[in-house]
């Protein structure tokens, strides 16, 4: 019994600790992941474009998490990576082939228009793919703005 109760603490700790690591602070439109990278702990930090009014993570079965932001407009801002491992800090390895996996889920890297005249980008950053999809263009530069914040920082 005592056992089970630890390991349920444990597992409660885990569920806290793999939420705050991809925190938004709302006011700041700021974003921080919390990473491993081999032995060395590290963490992705930007500043997405305000008056997001939702957010949704999804993970597929190769691992990719995908963390988007969707805008009124319909605009969409996202985080990308390949998770190696499930564990309360996302684990990535800086390999060829999640690498792969990563833009054959999200899309290559590059800028473009879509059918209806909307802008999309995609930029990859240690390990990260960031990018927006359906931006008006006269708001591009606010999203650009945004990927360039992106700053990997020793935790």
């Amino acid at each position: 019994m005592f056992k089970l109760t630890i390991f349920r603490s444990l597992l409660l700790f885990a569920t806290i600790a793999a939420g705050s690591s991809c925190r938004t602070a709302m006011q700041t439109d700021k974003v921080e992941y919390a990473f491993a990278e081999g032995y060395d702990n590290r963490k992705l930090v930007l500043t997405i474009p305000k008056g997001y009014e939702s957010e949704t993570h999804f993970r597929d079965d190769a691992g990719v998490l995908v963390r988007t932001f969707h805008y009124k407009n319909g605009a969409e801002f996202f985080i990308a990576c390949t998770d190696k491992e499930l564990t309360p800090v996302i684990s990535i390895e800086r390999t060829e082939a999640n690498t792969r996996e990563l833009k054959k889920s999200v899309g290559e890297e590059g800028t473009g228009k879509n059918a209806n005249g909307t802008s999309w980008r995609r930029t990859l950053r240690d390990c990260f793919i960031v990018g927006y999809d359906f931006v008006d263009p006269r708001e591009a530069k606010a999203f650009d703005q945004a990927i360039q914040s992106m700053k990997v920082r020793r935790a």
